[in-house]
C-alpha cells in the first residue's frame, strides 16, 4: 500500500501507511524502508518539520538492528544531503559495506549541489566505475560554481577514446554547451556542435535551444540564427526567447522586436523572460517610447506582473538616454526594494552623464547593500576626477584606504586553438609570459 501511494505521488499518504505499520508492531524490511525514504523526498525537505520523517526512519534502522541494503543507504545519503547535513551523508556512505555506482553518484551529487566541487572531484576520481551520470554530475558541478573551463576539460577527458569508455548523452551536451557559453569559448562550441552532429545526438532537436544560447553568448548571433532557422517545426517559447535575448545582447534591437512579433504570430505567448529580452532590446537600441509601452502593457496584454528585472531594464533604458531623474523616480516608487544591480545600473548612467549629485546617492546605496565591493566607490572617485572636484576625490580615496579597499584588477581573456588564455592587469602568472613580452617588444620596436 505504501509503495502504491509513493508511486502515484501521494508521499504523505505513503508515510502515513508506513507509520501505521510501525504502530501495529510490524518491523519493516528494506523494501518498506526504501519506500518510506523515497516518500520523504516527496513531501519535501526544506523545513525542520519536513526532515523529521527521514531522520526517524534512520533512527529506526539504527535502534532496531536492521542492516540496510544498498538502496536504503543510498536514499539516506540523498535525504541527509537535501537536508544540508553532508557530514551525515558522508558517514552513511563510508559505512556502506557494498556501494553501487548509484551510491557513488548520489554522494558526488550531494557535494555538487552544495557547491563543494573539490570534495566531489576527489570522490569522482576514487570511483571504481563511472557511468554517464557520474561524468554529467561532475561536469555540471563545475558549471554550477562558474568553473566552465574545468567543465570543458573534463568533457575532453570523457570523449577521449583512450581514457573513457562512456559515451556522452543529451544532458552531457546540454551542460557542455552551457560551459562553452559561460566561458565564451566559440571555437570549442563549434567543435562541440560538430561532435553532436557527428554522433547524431540532436536528431530530435532537443539541443537546439542550448546551441542557440551558446552561439548567442559566444558572440556569434548569426550562427545562433542559423540553428534557429533550421528547426522551424521545433521552435518553442525557450528557443524564441533565446534568440530575442541574443539579438538584444548584440544591439540588434529592431531584429529582436521583429522576432518578438513573429513569435506571437506563430501562436507562442511570451513569458517574463521573453519580456526581459524585449525591454533589453529597447534599452540597447535607445527605443524609449517603445520600451515604456511594452513595460506598462505587460500586465494587461500578457498577465505578467513586472518583476525587478523588468524595472531594471527600464531604469537602464532611461539612464542610457540621460533621463536620470525619471529613472531615479522609478527606483523610489518601485513596488519592491531595489537591489545592488538596480542601483549599480543607475550609478553607471550617472557616470556616463556626469550627474555627480545622483551618482552620490546611487554609490551610497550600492555600498550599503554590498559594503565589501569597492566598485561603487571607484566609480564615484572617477566622477569626482572628471568633475575636477579634487577635495571630494581625496576624501573618497582616504575613506577607501581606511577601509582597506582595493580596486579589483581588470581581466580579459582570449580563446586560441580551443584554449582560453586569461590575463589580469598587473599579473605575471601566464606560463608563456616571456614569449608574449618578447612579441610585444618587437611590435613596439617597429
Amino acid at each position: 500500500m505504501a509503495r502504491a501511494h509513493a508511486a502515484s505521488g501521494q508521499a504523505t499518504q505513503a508515510l502515513a501507511v508506513f507509520g501505521g505499520m510501525l504502530a501495529d508492531g510490524v518491523l519493516p524490511d528494506n523494501v518498506a524502508l526504501a519506500v518510506a525514504l523515497t516518500a520523504c523526498h516527496g513531501v519535501g525537505l526544506s523545513s525542520a518539520a519536513a526532515r523529521k520523517p527521514g531522520k526517524m526512519v534512520h533512527a529506526l534502522i539504527v535502534t532496531s538492528g536492521i542492516v540496510p541494503d544498498v538502496f536504503v543507504s543510498t536514499e539516506l545519503i540523498r535525504v541527509y544531503g537535501e537536508c544540508g547535513e553532508l557530514s551525515v551523508s558522508r558517514r552513511v556512505f563510508d559505512e556502506m559495506p557494498v556501494r553501487s555506482t548509484v551510491s557513488w553518484n548520489a554522494m558526488v551529487h550531494q557535494y555538487v549541489r552544495h557547491s563543494n566541487v573539490g570534495a566531489a572531484y576527489k570522490l569522482f576520481l576514487a570511483m571504481p566505475r563511472r557511468d554517464v551520470v557520474s561524468w554529467n554530475t561532475m561536469i555540471a558541478g563545475y558549471c554550477l560554481v562558474g568553473q566552465c573551463r574545468e567543465a570543458l576539460g573534463l568533457f575532453r577527458q570523457m570523449v577521449s577514446p583512450s581514457s573513457c569508455p562512456v559515451r556522452p548523452n543529451g544532458p552531457t551536451m546540454s551542460t557542455v554547451l552551457a560551459a562553452c557559453a559561460g566561458a565564451g569559448c566559440l571555437e570549442t562550441g563549434i567543435w562541440v556542435h560538430a561532435y553532436i552532429d557527428r554522433n547524431r545526438l540532436n536528431d530530435d532537436g532537443s539541443l537546439d535551444r542550448s546551441l542557440i544560447d551558446m552561439y548567442a553568448k559566444c558572440g556569434s548571433i548569426e550562427k545562433a540564427l542559423q540553428v534557429f532557422e533550421k528547426a522551424p517545426g521545433k521552435r518553442d517559447l525557450y528557443s524564441w526567447t533565446t534568440v530575442i535575448c541574443g539579438l538584444a545582447m548584440h544591439g540588434r534591437a529592431s531584429d529582436a522586436l521583429r522576432m518578438f512579433d513573429a513569435m506571437q504570430d506563430n501562436g507562442i505567448r511570451p513569458d517574463d523572460v521573453t519580456l526581459v529580452g524585449v525591454l533589453n532590446a529597447c534599452a540597447h537600441g535607445g527605443l524609449v517610447d517603445e520600451g515604456l509601452c511594452h513595460f506598462y502593457s505587460m500586465e494587461e496584454k500578457y498577465a505578467i506582473v513586472p518583476k525587478i528585472e523588468h524595472h531594471g531594464c527600464i531604469i537602464d533604458l532611461l539612464g542610457r538616454v540621460g533621463r536620470l531623474q525619471e529613472a531615479y523616480n522609478m527606483i523610489r516608487t518601485m513596488p519592491m526594494k531595489p537591489n545592488a544591480v538596480i542601483w549599480g545600473a543607475f550609478l553607471n548612467a550617472c557616470k556616463v552623464h556626469s550627474n555627480v549629485e545622483l551618482g552620490e546617492i546611487a554609490a551610497a546605496e550600492v555600498s550599503r547593500l554590498d559594503p565589501n565591493d569597492p566598485w561603487a566607490r571607484v566609480m564615484l572617485s572617477s566622477m569626482y576626477a572628471k568633475a575636477q572636484d579634487w577635495s571630494s576625490l581625496a576624501r573618497e580615496r582616504k575613506e577607501m584606504n581606511s577601509l582597506q579597499m582595493k580596486k579589483t584588477p581588470g581581466c580579459s581573456s582570449i580563446e586560441l586553438d580551443g584554449e582560453v588564455h586569461e590575463f589580469v592587469a598587473g599579473g605575471f602568472q601566464h606560463p608563456q609570459l616571456g614569449e608574449i613580452c618578447t612579441i610585444l617588444e618587437n611590435i613596439e620596436a617597429g
